[in-house]
Formats: structure tokens, C-alpha cells, sequence
């Protein structure tokens, strides 16, 4: 079976995003021998260049599913710009109000009522709040993806976060009170301040790579992880997860008899970021090629020292930049289209 997965540029500098549309199936065939999938939008840019994307080399307005790993701007926005101008039939997001009543046990103030908390995540949460308000009134059905969530024939499987963990992670966003100390593994470690890095050699024999306490934020933690098995060719996309969601969903897919390593895509967290990667998570979570969806321009993303991290487990690896990448298998040839220029290997990296 064929398929075609494309990352589409987001953002410059510091200021980046996920963009991915997807496809499998009999791709030279009719629509209906097809699945279209998009995950993250982005921003409205990004968001409308899917579109076009979409229109232009996948030949519909149809999307089967929209998934919205987590409510971030960077990933949620463009969304909205692809369910008001494209016929999508699932959308597949988290709806943080909805667990209000579920969680709010979790927070010093007892006082705290479920309708309170629920407006207050609604207003603080516009992207995917506006992203329901649109899916309602075009009448799109609406799943939370949660961990053991299947579609179109099991060839999709999510495996993180489980309900428990979400709704522990909720008590963490930043625009909820604040929660009770005792959540466990459930509640960020807190992040370690920012220094200037400095510069340290590397080689391919040795490993750098940090497996310090988990700093991702909650709502990063909160990414759906979708894992696809297309002909047994395995793709894993993982939002902005950190260490501590990338291991739960590790655990989970043992119990499931799914081999995370040697993938035949890998797409890595939270553009590359030091923060969301190990040794540990790679070497149960690893990739023959890994890509990245980085802006250009930009210093800290991707890490060079996930970059060697990643070769180092074997790897090719490619980083959006300014660039649409397009990862095909059986797919047909687009037009002055070329080669994309994998990630050297860096004598040099942060600290």
C-alpha cells in the first residue's frame, strides 16, 4: 500500500509549529480507495498552505480525520482554517472543559465548582475551543483521542495519553488554579532556568543525551501520540510529548505487541527539543528516519545534540526549515520535486 506524508514549513525564528497532511492507500486510484489525515495546523499561514496542499497533490476537499495533538496556538490555529475550507469528516481533539467535573478534585481551593472550571479552560484554550465551535456547526463528528483509540481498520492506533494521565495534566496547564501537591509522576517537574549554552564535542560512540527529570509543560505532555502501521511500514507522530508521555506510551504499546523501534518514521517531538528527548526514550522509541518540523533561523530547534542523539540510533534526518518535506512510499512523482538534504552529524553541540 502506498502513502505519502508531507510536513509542511511553520513559522521563523523562535516561532515555529507542526503541520502535517498525510495520505495512504491506492494513491494513483479513486478517493474512495483513499485515507486523508491531517495532523496540527500550525498557524492560519501554515493552515492555508495545507489546504492548497491538500487540493493540489492529494486531489480532494475530503479529510477523513483532523487530529489536534494538544491546544498550543502553534499547532492548533491552522486548524481552524482547515475545517472551515475543507470537507473533514472526524476531528479528533481534546476538550479540556469537558473533564471539568472529573479533575476538580485536583485543586487547593475546594471551593471550586465544575461550571466555573470549565468556562475558565474554554477561554483560556480559544484554538481548540474555536476548533469545537467550528466542527459543531459544520456538524463534524468529534472524538477525544485517547490512548486505545482505533480507526480505519486498526491501521491507526493512539497510544498516549491514557484518560488518568490527561485529566492529571489538566491540574497543571497554566490556566487552571492551583492543584494539590501529591500527583505524582502526573505533575512537570519544574523547568530548569534557561543559561546560555555552551559547546561541547561529541562522537558517535558516546551518549549525551540528557535523562534528567521530565520539564515538558503539561499541555505539551497532554499530545495525542497516533501510531500508523501501513503494510507494516510503522510511522509514530508524537506532537510535543515529553519523556514522561513518550515512556507511557512505550509501556502501553508493549502491552499491545507494537515494536516502537525501527520505525520506518519517527516524527520528533516538539521540534527537536532537548527537553522531550533521552537516551532512555531512544532506545525504545526509534526511527529510520526522523523528521522534524523546525522553523528556520532558528537557535535552539532542533537540538544538534537530539539531531546526533537521533543518528546515533541510526537514523536519517531531515528538519522542515523553510521547506515542505515530503516522506512518499510507492507514491506518485510530483513534479520538480528533488531529494531533501538529511542533518550532518555535529562534532559539536550544547551542553
Amino acid at each position: 500500500m502506498a502513502y505519502e506524508i508531507d510536513y509542511i514549513p511553520v513559522g521563523e525564528g523562535e516561532k515555529g509549529g507542526d503541520a502535517i497532511a498525510l495520505r495512504f492507500g491506492n494513491l494513483t486510484g479513486p478517493r474512495t480507495e483513499q485515507t486523508v489525515i491531517v495532523i496540527d495546523g500550525g498557524t492560519k499561514e501554515s493552515g492555508e498552505t495545507l489546504v492548497n496542499h491538500i487540493k493540489t497533490y492529494y486531489g480532494t476537499e475530503i479529510v477523513d480525520v483532523v487530529f489536534c495533538t494538544h491546544p498550543d496556538a502553534d499547532h492548533a490555529s491552522g486548524l481552524t482554517v482547515v475545517l472551515e475550507k475543507l470537507n473533514v469528516t472526524t476531528l479528533a481533539m481534546h476538550r479540556p472543559w469537558e473533564h471539568a467535573e472529573d479533575i476538580k478534585k485536583h485543586f487547593v481551593n475546594g471551593r471550586i465548582t465544575s461550571s466555573g472550571l470549565s468556562d475558565k479552560l474554554e477561554k483560556a484554550l480559544q484554538h481548540a475551543s474555536d476548533l469545537e465551535a467550528i466542527a459543531k456547526k459544520k456538524g463534524v463528528q468529534i472524538v477525544e483521542p485517547f490512548q486505545g483509540v482505533t480507526g480505519f481498520n486498526d491501521a491507526l492506533h493512539v497510544l498516549g495519553p491514557s484518560k488518568e494521565y490527561y485529566q492529571g495534566l489538566l491540574a497543571h496547564f497554566r490556566s487552571t488554579p492551583e492543584p494539590v501537591a501529591a500527583l505524582g509522576f502526573l505533575a512537570p517537574a519544574v523547568r530548569a532556568i534557561e543559561t546560555v549554552a555552551k559547546k561541547i564535542q561529541d562522537f558517535i560512540h558516546i551518549d549525551l543525551l540528557d535523562d534528567d527529570t521530565d520539564s515538558t509543560s503539561a499541555e505539551n505532555n497532554s499530545s495525542a501520540i497516533v501510531f500508523l502501521n501501513i503494510d507494516g511500514h510503522k510511522i509514530l507522530f508524537t506532537g510535543d510529548a515529553g519523556k514522561t508521555a513518550l515512556h507511557l506510551a512505550a509501556d502501553y504499546a508493549d502491552t499491545k505487541g507494537i515494536v516502537l523501534t525501527g520505525l520506518n518514521l519517527l516524527d520528533v517531538p516538539h521540534h527537536g527539543s532537548k527537553r522531550n528527548m533521552s537516551s532512555k526514550v531512544l532506545k525504545r522509541i526509534n526511527g529510520v528516519i526522523a523528521s522534524i518540523s523546525a522553523p528556520q533561523n532558528s537557535d535552539k530547534h532542533p537540538s544538534k545534540k537530539v539531531i546526533n542523539g537521533l543518528k546515533k540510533y541510526g537514523a536519517l534526518v531531515y528538519v522542515t526549515k523553510n521547506m515542505t518535506l515530503c516522506h512518499p512510499h510507492l507514491a506518485p512523482t510530483r513534479q520538480g520535486w528533488g531529494p531533501a538534504v538529511q542533518e550532518p552529524f555535529h562534532d559539536y553541540v550544547e551542553e
